[in-house]
């Protein structure tokens, strides 16, 4: 019976570090709070996070990520402009490097945003996203806290790339691009 109980610790306990380690080093779930990314994802959705994803490649435009927020919690949004790229946007058009960016996933089109920026509106000195910053907005223009409040996001504050959406179970989905 002793050795059975001991089998038994000995398996959870694996099982306990097991889960400490994908926590911390490969993947993380997240809620999502709010609406700013809407139609991509609604209030309450949970995503998968792959945290391991940014020792491989460099995130690119249209990647889905989630970073720390120094105004509270953890922000879900899109990288609209990586290090070295101009961003500005004209009458609700973004412009990466003066060519328009392709955004199917924007539905939300208001006069309620803000309709036009440029980097330095932004807070960035010079004319490109310096080395190590991010420039991030919600697909959901209208409601979302994103760069236009903040300016741009430091890699150190990200957390990883969105890979999955697992609930609700109806809308499971994968790659956000």
């Amino acid at each position: 019976m002793k050795k059975e109980i001991g089998e038994w610790l000995v398996a959870i306990l694996i099982a306990v570090v097991l889960i400490v380690l994908i926590r911390s080093f490969l993947f993380v779930s997240y809620t999502v709070d709010g609406l700013s990314m809407d139609p991509t994802f609604e209030d309450e959705d949970r995503v998968v996070v792959n945290k391991l994803m940014d020792n491989f490649r460099e995130y690119e435009t249209g990647d889905v990520v989630v970073f720390n927020s120094e105004a509270g919690p953890a922000y879900v949004k899109r990288i609209i402009g990586t290090p070295g790229d101009t961003v500005t946007m004209e009458d609700k058009q973004i412009y990466v490097n003066d060519e328009p960016l392709e955004e199917d996933y924007v539905v939300h089109r208001t006069d309620s945003y803000m309709d036009n920026f440029t980097l330095q509106d932004l807070g960035v000195e010079g004319e490109t996203i310096p080395e190590g910053q991010y420039l991030v907005l919600g697909d959901n223009r209208p409601l979302s806290r994103d760069s236009r409040d903040f300016g741009t996001v430091d890699e150190s504050q990200i957390i990883g790339e969105v890979q999955l959406r697992f609930w609700p179970f109806n809308r499971i989905a994968v790659n956000f691009d």
